[in-house]
């Protein structure tokens, strides 16, 4: 929560408070004035009653709005399109990431989160992880990575695990400094992966429609900022911590194995 957020939420409750009391005092009077017989401690208790019923209402009300706010949303379709994935082909559960690798708040996930969510679901076969580009256009070396990464996959001969080396050697280089075309091309050589076949393919921008046509499916879904993720068809927002993935994947897990 921003500074202004909680500025904002303070004068709010200022503001409700002093409503409630002012309230609460004209009620105290009028009834004094309206009740010659009741004491004023009896009045004072209807008065304070009359407040908390109030104060318990709006919490509620509240409570209910926030609950609501926090439900995932919910997308129907294929998001995974022919995308490089880790874990298993059929595993019960589909991650789909859109990412950006220059994001910074991608860096954190790729970081922190998604070692958790490799280790507990991908490596045990429960989960099935899809990448997909989503190259923010303020971020000028996403787009090169994204396209170097669609490059490396097509021209090796191992496919989503060469693809995915890539990816981790993209998100170390470019978080750490910028996208360096040697220094990847050297990377993706290592692998096997023919140099002069890369180049001609990175400079012929060969998978511009598949990056754009990437960004548009994560449009449908509401997505319109990174990282952003769709588990089974409910839409996960930026860099969540692991256990806001747990909370989603648990409860599907449970379903499908009754």
């Amino acid at each position: 929560m921003s500074i202004t957020d909680t500025s904002t939420n303070k004068i709010v409750a200022a503001v409700v408070f002093a409503a409630v009391a002012i309230s609460g005092s004209l009620v105290f009077f009028g009834l004094k004035m309206s009740n010659g017989g009741v004491s004023d401690s009896a009045l004072e208790e209807k008065v304070f009653k009359g407040i908390d019923a109030y104060i318990s209402k709006e919490q509620q009300k509240s409570a209910d709005a926030q609950a609501e706010a926090e439900k995932p949303k919910v997308v129907t379709g294929d998001f995974s399109d022919d995308d490089a994935f880790l874990g298993e082909k059929n595993a019960p559960i589909t991650i789909v990431e859109f990412s950006d690798y220059q994001c910074p708040y991608c860096g954190v996930f790729e970081n922190e989160t998604f070692p958790k969510i490799k280790a507990q679901y991908i490596d045990t076969g429960k989960v099935k992880l899809v990448f997909r580009d989503f190259p923010l256009s303020f971020h000028p070396y996403a787009y090169p990575s994204a396209l170097f990464a669609e490059c490396a996959r097509s021209l090796s001969t191992n496919g989503n695990v060469d693809y995915f080396k890539v990816h981790d050697k993209l998100f170390e280089t470019v978080q750490n400094g910028k996208f360096d075309y040697d220094v990847m091309s050297t990377f993706a050589v290592s692998l096997g992966i023919n140099k002069a076949e890369l180049k001609k393919c990175f400079d012929s921008d060969k998978f511009k429609d598949e990056i754009a046509a990437d960004q548009k499916s994560g449009q449908s879904a509401g997505i319109n900022g990174t990282p952003g993720f769709i588990v089974n068809g409910q839409v996960i927002s930026g860099a969540q911590p692991f256990e806001k993935f747990q909370s989603v994947i648990e409860p599907i897990l449970k379903e499908k194995t009754k």
